[in-house]
Order: structure tokens, then sequence, then C-alpha cells
């Protein structure tokens, strides 16, 4: 084979699978598949079409021809390892400004010169990589720069997409199946998906949507509720046998510890509006009562004056508060709920040792609102609405249960706070990390209903969305369980005329979106 051949087949190789690669699961390593980039196809035939009109191109254009191609490059990587690790589709203009905390959570432990080193050798990679694919485009751009050749290429070139458009065309021809799917068409949905969200955004987007019911409340017989949203806790628990199998025995003990406490315990299903990450989403559709799928939602929806669940608990003479102990950042947007107070970690004085990024425990942070909202005599009635953290990805390191809770008033002080660092998972190790900061949550939930909370308390205890696909898998339904705990079986008979089912386990239907429990609640707590 003459080498001038052998050199143009190893650089269509060559740039045919850096468009077609797989993301090797679940890492965020890649997998080389023979499959045929249309993208690379496409690009041959314009090349082919161009250097047969103008003749070959100059300088600034091949450096054009290598920047758009590096562009499919990193579309594909996105396109493929994101989907496979979170579990849902990417929206780059909202997902890419969440990036920087991202980061920051997954580097805060590393030292300096750990981040040096991997900024070194990413810069490698991005250098290797541009080095090989300028080769490859050169070696390409000469051959078609030669007639028989160009002719050669482009009637290849031509071939293989009438075959895929063949496939596309017959179900009896499944020759579609042998390519991956372009890059060029994702980048073209991300620039209609960036366009929707900003030149063509809509801000009348909730006012077709129906407030949340007024409710005076009265079935709660001023009670407290307790909204305690359970990182990353999906419906998997009870769905997948790897998870649903070694939390049985959890499950079946906490139910029957609370039982011989006095408390009972209803359940469902929800849907979740975002799956493994964007906890605010799942947050903000249940105190809105409409469903907030992405940044835009969320953003739309702090420019209006919706009444939220915090205003009418309010408006019955609630005192609603939030505990935030996840805030890194401020939180301006907090106003907008209409929270009396909101707890972040400045207020929670949480001086222990801190576990990974988020630091302060979820029972701390529990133990720490039932001292001060729960306990004084003479108060109003509470809303508490709580998103835990100790379950977040990379669920570790995870703070060890406490029996005695009043072991934390000595933590509320000045000492000094020691650094329990993260613990590098993958895989198996993730999931079992993970199974164990479900098994954290029950034992707080469980502890906190047995030993302190007001026996008149309704509980409400859900998750916010699946785990990331990383731990789970792919193509999972965002299903969340909900959990209803009181000691009033009058009061959750109703919640089980609603939809819900009793016990700890779930019925198989969801109740619908997790924005329809907030008018759920209202409306089965309104005494008229």
């Amino acid at each position: 084979m003459p080498s001038s051949l052998f050199k143009l087949l190893l650089a269509l190789i060559l740039l045919n699978s850096t468009l077609t690669f797989q993301n090797y699961w679940p890492t965020i390593g890649v997998r080389w598949t023979l499959e045929g980039s249309l993208d690379l196809l496409g690009l041959l035939l314009a090349l082919a079409l161009l250097i047969a009109w103008r003749g070959p191109p100059g300088r600034a254009m091949r450096w054009a021809i290598l920047g758009i191609y590096f562009i499919l490059v990193l579309g594909r990587y996105v396109d493929v390892t994101a989907p496979a690790l979170m579990g849902r589709a990417v929206h780059l203009y909202w997902d890419s400004q969440h990036l920087p905390n991202v980061l920051a959570m997954f580097t805060a432990r590393l030292s300096y010169g750990a981040l040096l080193l991997g900024g070194l050798a990413l810069l490698a990679l991005f250098v290797t990589l541009i080095a090989l694919l300028r080769w490859a485009l050169n070696t390409v751009l000469a051959a078609l720069a030669r007639p028989v050749e160009r002719r050669v290429i482009s009637a290849l070139a031509a071939a293989l997409l009438i075959l895929y458009a063949a496939g596309r065309w017959s179900l009896r021809l499944p020759t579609e199946h042998g390519f991956a799917l372009p890059v060029s068409a994702m980048l073209v949905e991300q620039t209609r998906l960036t366009l929707n969200a900003t030149l063509f955004s809509r801000h009348d987007r909730f006012q077709s949507e129906p407030l949340l019911p007024e409710s005076d409340l009265g079935r709660l017989q001023r009670g407290d509720l307790f909204v305690i949203f359970f990182e990353s806790y999906g419906a998997l628990t009870f769905d997948d046998p790897r998870f649903a199998k070694p939390l049985a025995a959890d499950f079946a003990t906490m139910e029957r510890e609370l039982n011989a406490a006095g408390w009972q315990v209803a359940s469902a299903r929800a849907e979740s509006s975002t799956f493994g990450g964007g906890s605010w989403l799942a947050h903000s559709s249940l105190l809105s009562g409409v469903k907030i799928a992405d940044q835009g939602d969320y953003q739309t929806l702090l420019t209006t004056d919706r009444p939220t669940l915090a205003h009418r608990f309010a408006a019955a003479g609630y005192r609603p508060i939030a505990v935030v102990p996840g805030l890194k950042f401020p939180w301006p947007e907090g106003q907008f709920y209409d929270f009396a107070q909101i707890y972040q970690p400045e207020q929670l004085a949480y001086h222990g040792p801190a576990y990974g990024w988020w630091a302060i425990p979820d029972q701390y942070s529990l133990y720490r609102i039932h001292r001060s909202e729960v306990e004084p005599a003479n108060r109003a009635p509470l809303l508490v609405f709580f998103p835990t953290i100790s379950s977040h990805i990379p669920f570790a390191p995870l703070p060890p249960y406490e029996p005695d809770w009043r072991s934390f008033d000595a933590l509320a002080d000045d000492s000094a706070t020691t650094v329990i660092p993260e613990e590098p998972l993958a895989g198996a190790e993730l999931a079992a990390a993970y199974l164990r900061s479900v098994r954290y949550n029950l034992a707080v939930l469980s502890g906190y209903l047995r030993q302190y909370a007001p026996p008149e308390a309704l509980v409400l205890a859900l998750g916010d969305h699946q785990p990331p696909a990383v731990v789970g898998g792919r193509n999972l339904p965002w299903q969340v369980p909900v959990h209803l705990f009181s000691r009033d079986p009058a009061l959750l008979a109703r919640f089980t005329a609603a939809g819900f089912q009793p016990g700890i386990q779930p019925g198989p239907t969801a109740l619908g979106g997790i924005e329809r429990l907030g008018p759920v609640l209202l409306d089965t707590l309104d005494s008229r």
C-alpha cells in the first residue's frame, strides 16, 4: 500500500473516531465504536466542492476548518458524557452557568499542586488533540487537491450518505444504525435552546398556570409542617433490586419503630422536574405549584408575584422558615418565596468537623432548627422547609449518625473546624456510598420523629430527583418517593383518599408532577 494512501486512511479513521466515540460508563472516559460520522461525510463533500471550485484553501481557511472540527469533537464529548453521567439531556446555555460551582465542589479538597498537574494534563491533551486533528485535516485536504482522489473520496462519501438515507426511509434496511448521531444536529438544537432562553424567552410562561389554592390549614390543627427534601432520594431505592433489596430491611425497621412510637406513614410517587441534579428546580416546583424544568423557568418564576407555599402558610398564621445548609453563595432570590427567616450556614453556626464540600451534617441542621424554632414556648406554628445535603454526590465523606442528638450542642460554638476530605469514588464504590447516604437520611428522620418531633406535626419527606446516572444508570423514570408521617390516622386517611397509600412503600403510579404536591397539601388540610 503506498504511503500516501496509508496516511489518508489513517487520517480518515482518526477524524471519524473523534466524532463517533461513546462514553465509557460510569466514568468520564470514552470508548471507540465502529460507526460512521455523518458530520465527517458532509464535511468531505463540502470541502471537495469548495476545492473543485476555488482551489485548495489558504492558511486562514485551514485554521477555520480546524477550529470548527475541534468544536465538533468537544460537542461530541459533551453530548455522550453529560447524559451518561447525569441521566438527562444537557442544556449548554443553562448548565454551563453552573460549571464553575460544580468544578469548585469536586476540586475544593485538592492541593494547588494537584490542580496544577491536572490543568497541565488537560492542556497537554488539548494540544495533542489539536495537533492530530491538524495533521489529519491537512492530509485529507492534500488528497482532495488531487482530482482523482477527490472524485474517489466524494463518491465514497456520497455513497455512504445514500446508504444512511436508505436506512432511514426503509424499515427493512437498518443501515442507519451503522452511523453515529450527528454532532451538528446537537449544536443546532443547543443554538435553538439558547435563542429561546435569551432573545425569544417568554416572560408570560406562567400566567395561565393556576395559583396555589388558599387554605385555612384547619385540619392540621395548628400543628407544624416539615417539608424535608432528601437530596438524590430517587424511586430506584424501591424499584432497582441493586438498591431496593439492601434497603428493604432499613425501611421495614424504620416503619416498625415509628409505628411503635405512635407515628403512621402514607407514601406515594411524584414526577420530579429534574434528574441527577438541579435540586432547586424541584424545590421551586413544589413551593410555587408550577413545573420548573430548567433555569429559564426558574428565572422567569422569580419575576412573577405568584403566591408560594410559604405565603399560603403565613396567611394561615404560620411562621414559614427555610433551612438551607447547602448554600455557598448569597441567595437574594430566596426572598421570592416569602420565608420569615432563611437559615444559611452562618445562622446555623456549625463549628464541628467539615464533611466534604457541604460541611454541615443534616442531623445537626435539623437539631439546630429544633432548638431554635421548635422548642420555644408560645410560638406560632411552623412551616419548616429543609433541603438536605449529606446525600449529595459524591455521597462521601458521610457524617456518622449520632444517637444522642444533644452532643451537637457542643458544636454550636467557636471551636476549630476539622476538615474531613472527600473520597474519590467511582463505579460500585459510588453506588455503595449512595446506599449509605440513604441509610443516613432514614436514620436522621426516624430519630427525629421518635425523639423530638412535636406529636401534632405533619412531616412530608420526599426526594428532589433520582441520583445521577453514574450511580443508578440511564433511561430511568424521573420519579421520587414521597412520604407523609403523622400521629393522626384520620388526617393520613384524607391523604390516602387523595392518592397516597398506607405504609412506607409507594404505589406504582405517580400522583403527578412534584408541583402537584403543594395543591394536594393545601386542599387536603383545608377544613372548609
